[in-house]
């Protein structure tokens, strides 16, 4: 089979990495560490000597000593720097940036921590600000991967997007990430139906010794099965609520108006989309759709005293 590009380079920058930790290594054991022939060895070995820095002179080339090189050992002199990653400050703040607002959802793994705090400190100075996003009480994103791991129900001390306060108990299945908001997927006792809850309005979690008795609600997570196909009329203004909507096909109805259609995996949430700009909406279908965006104006009314 013939050998792809991709799997190629990264398995020429593994030798590179390879080498630099492990010193000189004879051809057949880095044969068996990458899974190829010691002739597929020689033949990247042969192609990482003439390549390096740009210039492409003597002193810029990658180097190994070609007195082992003939013995069947290859021995890097000079990696010309190709295993270590370098940022730019710019590139530095966005890395940091984006894993920082990860980890504020709750949802990033523990390792995340430690991987963060290695980039905070090799880039010294640099400061990065996050916005947006509450922030997720302690232990309860470590009590829920406990309720997860180990199939038990966990006790929730809840507030919706209403303020009401509730205390419920889920059976928790999945941590998913949805526009930088974290969301624990589950059967919930109380409502006696899945649900899907916003990781950051949980004040407090508790363990119990309950077993999970109900599989998750698809195979793939909520966030990822379409339940049904949604067409919107909107006006033109609003157009931006709806671009950034995975699978969407926006055609033009009139001069002052598109027509959307997308895939919607989760009601409530689109529901609340659109909700946000309610005044340009001119028809929404399916009906399903329609009930949902009533169900959350009515919610909305009624917590504004209306």
């Amino acid at each position: 089979m013939a050998d792809k590009t991709l799997g190629r380079l990264t398995r020429l920058l593994g030798i590179v990495h390879y080498l630099e930790n492990h010193g000189a290594t004879p051809f057949d054991e880095l044969a068996d560490q990458f899974g190829v022939s010691e002739r597929q060895i020689r033949a990247d070995v042969e192609l990482l000597w003439v390549s390096g820095l740009p210039g492409h002179q003597f002193d810029d080339l990658i180097d190994f000593d070609g007195y082992l090189f003939d013995q069947g050992i290859a021995d890097l002199t000079n990696s010309q720097g190709v295993s270590q990653v370098s940022f730019s400050p710019r590139e530095a703040a966005a890395l940091i940036g984006a894993l920082s607002a990860l980890s504020a959802t709750g949802a990033a793994p523990a390792a995340a921590a430690s991987v963060l705090e290695k980039l905070r400190g090799a880039v010294d100075g640099v400061g990065v600000e996050v916005a947006g996003g509450s922030a997720v009480a302690p232990g309860v994103r470590e009590t829920l991967e406990d309720g997860i791991r180990s199939g038990t129900a966990v006790r929730l001390d809840y507030v919706d997007a209403q303020d009401h306060r509730t205390e419920r108990t889920i059976e928790p299945h999945r941590l998913v990430v949805i526009d930088g908001a974290a969301y624990i997927e589950c059967w919930c006792r109380r409502a006696g139906d899945h649900r899907t809850l916003r990781v950051d309005r949980i004040a407090t979690a508790t363990p119990t010794d309950s077993p999970v008795g109900h599989a998750p609600v698809d195979g793939h997570g909520f966030s990822l099965a379409q339940r049904y196909e949604a067409t919107v009329t909107l006006g033109r203004a609003a157009r931006w609520a709806v671009e950034d909507l995975p699978g969407v096909r926006i055609e033009a109805a009139d001069d002052d108006a598109v027509v959307a259609t997308f895939g919607v995996a989760n009601p409530a949430w689109t529901a609340g989309r659109l909700l946000a700009i309610a005044p340009h909406l001119r028809a929404v279908e399916p009906a399903e759709l329609r009930a949902e965006l009533a169900q959350r104006a009515r919610a909305v009314r009624a917590a504004q005293g209306d």
